[in-house]
Formats: C-alpha cells, structure tokens, sequence
C-alpha cells in the first residue's frame, strides 16, 4: 500500500512538473511576441524618402509612429526610398542584399512606386500629356511591379504588403485637364497587380489632395509638406491591420 502511494505521489509530482514547463513555454512564446518589436520596410521614391517634409519623416514615419502608439511595441523602420527612383530602378534596388535581409525579416512592407515612371513616360510635358508614351509606360510600371511584388513574395510569404496608388499634383490652369483621368488608369493597373499578389492590400491616395489648396499641403509641385505627409500617413495608417 505504501508503494502504491509512493508511485501516486512521484506520478503527481512529475505531472506537475510537465505541466509547469508547458505552461512556461507558451507563457514565454506568448509574452516574447508582445515584446518583440514589429519591422516596417518601406520600398519607393522621393514620396518614401519623404522629400518636402523637413524632418524627412514623411508618411511612413507618421505610419511607425502610430503603428507604436497603438501596439505599445517599439517599430524598427527601414526606409529604402530612394528621390526619383522609377519601377525598373526598384527592381534593381532589390538586388542588394541589405535590402533583401530586411525584407526577410519584415512584419509589413509598404510599396509606393510609379510618380517617376508617370513623369518620365509624360517626359515631363504635364501641359499637353503625350498619351501613346504614357500608355506604354503604364505597361512598364505592370511588368515592374509585378516583379517586385514576386521578389518580396519569394523572401517574405507572411508580411502583410500594401501598395499605394498615385495621387494627382497636376492640377490647376498649368496643367493639362486630363492628368487626373490619367492618374486614374494607371492606379487601376496598380489595384489590379495588387490583387494578383497574396496577403497584399491596394491603398488609395488619389483622394487625398482632390479639392484642396495646393500651398496647404504641397512643399513644391509634386511633394506634400509636413501637413500634407501628415494626411497622408494618418490616411494609409487607418488602412493598416494589425
């Protein structure tokens, strides 16, 4: 009978040991995810780099900020926006390795490429808009990303991606009127390679600078200023999902 009990207790003891070990295990696992900080990639432009914002913070720096705000996690941010880099110069960009270790390592990825590749097509003639070369390099921008949208898939199949469409500066008696419709079609080939990617959401801004006055929000012709990053940021943040 005495053994009997002994058996009993040395059985229970080593239950409870089983038990305090998963029990630290998980805890453990549950409490290093709270903790661990969340990496932010952003890939573009001069928009990305956050040209006209004097702090350079522009809209991915509000995005970190809210994004740790909101979680209570420190946000790492690698920002590889480069001033004037168009879809095909993306693509080469992600032939360097630092590039590709941060997008391994990435919880989400932000992608906002094309207003160069719009403005090179247009050859910079924004009064009378030469259709044939845009609609030839609206082609070039769905090859290009494409591509890109692949190549951070193939390093990163979990983090949540989003790609912003473009937004119209060309407004106003010095420009040619059907710059918005223009914007506008090249957005929809932006939304539709967007879907073919997985775990992937399209962000539009083309909404954002619609009927306002330019000198509130625009540093120069093209950049927005601090208030307009800051629009901008607050809008692509409300789009995120943690």
């Amino acid at each position: 009978m005495r053994n009997v009990s002994k058996k009993w207790l040395i059985g229970g003891i080593g239950l409870a040991l089983l038990l305090f070990t998963v029990f630290q295990f998980f805890g453990k696992t549950e409490d290093t995810k709270e903790t661990q900080p969340i990496r932010i990639v952003a890939l573009g432009d001069s928009l990305t780099y956050g040209v006209g914002d004097p702090s350079k913070t522009g809209y991915i720096g509000v995005v970190r900020k809210n994004i740790q705000q909101q979680t209570g996690r420190n946000v790492i941010l690698n920002n590889f926006g480069i001033s004037g880099q168009r879809s095909d110069q993306l693509l080469r960009q992600l032939d360097n390795g630092v590039v590709i270790k941060s997008l391994k390592q990435a919880d989400y990825v932000f992608v906002f490429i094309g207003t160069n590749d719009f403005r090179h097509a247009a050859g910079w003639n924004f009064r009378q808009l030469p259709q044939q070369p845009l609609m030839l390099g609206k082609e070039k921008l769905r090859n290009n990303l494409t591509k890109t949208l692949n190549i951070v898939r193939e390093n990163n199949s979990f983090a949540e991606l989003y790609v912003l469409g473009l937004y119209n500066p060309y407004f106003g008696k010095e420009y040619d009127p059907a710059a918005s419709e223009s914007i506008r079609t090249w957005n929809d080939v932006i939304l539709e390679v967007s879907k073919e990617s997985t775990l992937t959401k399209y962000v539009s801004t083309f909404e954002l600078y619609e009927n306002i006055e330019k000198d509130m929000y625009f540093a120069d012709t093209l950049h927005p200023n601090r208030r307009g990053y800051y629009k901008m940021g607050n809008w692509v943040y409300s789009q995120w999902k943690p």
